[in-house]
């Protein structure tokens, strides 16, 4: 609880003046000519100070996710939404397939959802030429099981016991916050859940891409 709100209290500070530095950048551009050197240091300072923001956001988010608001949902349903919602390529195809006696759970909707669509979209990214993602959902008397897997690069041996650490990632400078994973492990454990990956990256060992298993509590825990 504690580091949750000197998370949080860092956030909020920094939201501040971050967005005095977006809000004058912005300003900056819309007077500047289209055709002023300026310009791309001060879309640069702009998209960097949003960039910030984003981190910020995802520290605030990391903060507050210390309790869950667990409602009956048909987890069927709640997944075939989840995959509505995500923006994807031609070239990438999606497949839902679904072997399930009771989709009931008791989830929190919103952080669920969250944690489902960080997962698909990280599942599209790893697949920059295309293919296939997979999403299964199965069940047994006790547990709901969703699998999301991808045919993409997979991830490095040496990078998997890091990928649920707050700040670590392997997409280039920029483009990554490393918050999305932990924020996933995160929820799922306050579901009581369990979260499993398997992944290859060795083209000579066999297909490449990774499975993430989220293995959630059917009943709210008493």
């Amino acid at each position: 609880a504690n580091m949750g709100q000197l998370s949080a209290g860092i956030a909020h500070e920094l939201n501040n003046p971050l967005g005095v530095i977006t809000m004058y950048s912005n300003i900056l551009l819309d007077e500047l000519p289209t055709e002023d050197p300026m310009r791309s240091d001060l879309e640069l300072i702009s998209e960097q100070a949003n960039r910030c923001k984003k981190i910020v956001g995802g520290l605030l988010n990391f903060a507050r996710k210390n309790q869950v608001s667990l409602s009956e949902t048909d987890m069927l349903a709640f997944v075939k939404r989840s995959l509505d919602s995500i923006i994807h390529p031609k070239n990438i195809e999606i497949v839902f397939n679904h072997k399930v006696t009771d989709p009931t759970a008791f989830v929190d909707n919103d952080q669920m959802m969250q944690a489902l669509t960080n997962l698909e979209k990280n599942a599209v990214e790893a697949m920059p030429e295309g293919g296939r993602l997979s999403v299964e959902l199965s069940d047994n008397e006790t547990e709901i099981i969703i699998r999301i897997s991808d045919s993409g690069t997979g991830i490095a041996p040496e990078h998997m016991e890091k990928i649920f650490t707050p700040f670590f990632t392997t997409k280039e400078l920029g483009k990554g916050t490393g918050l999305g994973l932990p924020l996933v492990y995160g929820i799922v454990k306050m579901h009581r859940g369990k979260i499993d990956v398997v992944s290859n990256a060795d083209k000579s060992k066999g297909r490449t891409g990774t499975t993430f298993s989220i293995i959630l509590p059917r009943y709210k825990s008493v």
